[in-house]
């Protein structure tokens, strides 16, 4: 069921409970209303019957006939029962017939009573007179109250059937219009390809959860459009990288086996072929790092790495590396993957080396609680425009085609870094400097 017809089934619900339970009311109030109506013209017309009885010798000719005629206009089919309560009036069985013990214990306080005999309403009441003291029952059946009843049941009834059809219908057409923007966003996302992500939604502008939606939905497009144009990027920057070093290993070997050769060109044409291929395996490599996501990079095994123990290290292989560590005895930790580190820090300072000339400087301290890891070189330098594309699988800047490379070191980096609270921060100015700093937000 579609949610404008369950929108509209729900608020008819609703209203049939409701409804229905202010008719039960209704009918109730109704219904005790009529019978207490009744009830008020059975007690008249018990004293107008007890007058008849027992006022004539009272009582002037010309009252006892008003009597008479009062009593003859006033519920002419009701039944009366006279008790002579000085003899056995109060103990018979045949009151009994009529009412309870209880009912007999307050006519006796000389109340009147009101009493159901059957489908009859009564009345019963004590009444002194100078013959003697009577009980008088009078009781009929409330036809008129009856057709009174039925006819508040049956309009009722048709009230209520017309709120419910009305209720569904205006539920119906509001829940459409409601949902009309929600159709029109149904229908454009079934136009939507993998080809084709150029469709967005147009807010309504009522400020409600269907502009939060259309928002929300055109946000993801746009990022699902930048990742399949990230994607299709990649796997063709990475197709004509991996191109390369085959095409290299393929041309030697046909060089090769076109004509016997001495041993020593043999010799260096398998050692370009090793290079090649050791190149092709280091991007390979590179590749499938660079495919895994942050949650499959803290997959592997974590562990607290001393940045200044791997910095030391690697500034003993390379001499042009050179250290300064804030004093205080800190060693630093950070807990991560140690090859993964190694591979993120690893680039950078490749980098900084294979770019530039002098010495590095590769500082290593605290700045507000955050250990940082700054290198500095003092090569080539990214020129300004481009320092935010760096970091864009496959992206050399203009400056640095003429060295080797394949430009996913960066990106790799900022993979790893990242995964683990890392924050890298490129600082350059072309043809002077390059500083860049790892902040680890989160150790």
């Amino acid at each position: 069921m579609k949610i404008g017809r369950r929108i509209a089934f729900y608020y008819m619900w609703v209203t049939l409970g409701i409804t229905g339970a202010l008719v039960v009311v209704f009918y109730f109030y109704t219904s005790r209303y009529i019978d207490n109506v009744y009830y008020s013209y059975l007690a008249e017309k018990a004293l107008v019957t007890a007058g008849k009885h027992w006022e004539r010798d009272e009582v002037n000719a010309q009252d006892y006939a008003l009597i008479q005629k009062r009593y003859n206009e006033l519920l002419p089919t009701t039944r009366e029962v006279i008790f002579n309560a000085d003899s056995t009036g109060f103990h018979s069985d045949s009151l009994r017939h009529y009412l309870t013990e209880a009912q007999v214990g307050r006519l006796k306080m000389r109340e009147p009573v009101r009493f159901r005999h059957g489908q009859q309403l009564g009345v019963a009441l004590f009444y002194p007179d100078n013959e003697g003291n009577f009980i008088l029952l009078i009781f009929a059946e409330n036809d008129y109250g009856q057709q009174v009843r039925q006819q508040v049941s049956w309009l009722m009834l048709l009230l209520l059937l017309v709120a419910v059809v009305v209720t569904y219908i205006a539920g119906k057409v509001y829940s459409d219009r409601i949902l009309a923007p929600l159709q029109k966003i149904l229908k454009k996302l079934k136009r939507i390809t993998g080809n084709d992500l150029r469709v967005r939604f147009r807010p309504t502008g009522n400020g409600d959860e269907l502009d939060d939606l259309t928002r929300s939905l055109n946000g993801m497009l746009d990022r699902v459009d930048a990742a399949l144009s990230a994607e299709k990027s990649f796997v063709s920057n990475a197709s004509h990288e991996l191109n390369n070093p085959v095409t290299a290993i393929q041309g030697e070997c046909e060089i090769m086996l076109m004509r016997s050769r001495p041993p020593e060109e043999y010799v260096a044409a398998l050692e370009r072929i090793s290079t090649e291929s050791r190149r092709l395996g280091d991007l390979t490599k590179a590749l499938l790092m660079l495919s895994r996501q942050n949650r499959q990079l803290r997959q592997n095994t974590m562990e607290a790495v001393s940045l200044t123990e791997w910095l030391v290290r690697q500034c003993g292989e390379n001499p042009r590396l050179i250290l300064t560590v804030d004093p205080g005895g800190d060693t630093f930790p950070v807990v991560a993957d140690p090859y993964l580190l190694g591979v993120a820090l690893g680039n950078i300072i490749e980098n900084a080396c294979k770019y530039s000339q002098g010495n590095v400087a590769i500082n290593l301290g605290r700045e507000n609680g955050q250990t940082v890891v700054e290198v500095l070189d003092s090569g080539i330098g990214i020129p300004k425009d481009e320092i935010g594309q760096v970091f864009q699988s496959f992206y050399r800047a203009r400056n640095s085609r003429e060295y080797r490379g394949h430009g996913i070191g960066l990106n790799l980096s900022a993979n790893i870094l990242s995964s683990y609270g890392a924050v890298m921060e490129i600082v350059s100015e072309e043809g002077e400097y390059t500083r860049v700093r790892v902040r680890f937000v989160r150790e």
